[in-house]
């Protein structure tokens, strides 16, 4: 197990829940909590384990500490990376990008150039339709 499974894992214990009761609590899947705890998701998205902070009451930065993302209190990480976005549907879409990527580590640099290739042909036709 990793440190942040063997952490969720003893809270999730402290308030005698078992992972289908805490899943339902941070409307993630049990699979997916069951991975984290034994060490199986190495990088759970930052969405996900701000969920679990709020499940398990516990500080939203603690957890995210224990996961290692650096935290600034300010604002949102994805505000802090993005700081041009302005809607909250910008925001959430970025995040499901990050979150995406962040599940999917193997990806090869050639496949985020297409990936970032793709976005931008997107952006220049929307820009073009108006």
């Amino acid at each position: 197990m990793s440190d942040l499974g063997d952490y969720i894992k003893n809270k999730r214990v402290e308030l005698q829940l078992n992972r289908v009761q805490l899943a339902k609590r941070a409307d993630i899947s049990h699979t997916e909590i069951h991975r984290i705890e034994n060490g199986i998701r190495q990088q759970p998205s930052y969405q996900v384990l701000c969920r679990l902070a709020d499940a398990l009451e516990v500080p939203k930065e603690e957890l995210l500490n224990i996961a290692g993302y650096e935290i600034n209190d300010n604002a949102s990480q994805i505000e802090d990376i993005y700081p041009g976005l302005k809607t909250e549907k910008q925001k959430e879409v970025a995040n499901k990008i990050m979150s995406s990527l962040s599940r999917n580590s193997n990806l090869k640099d050639d496949d985020l150039d297409d990936l970032y290739r793709q976005v931008e042909m997107f952006l220049e036709y929307k820009s073009k339709r108006g």
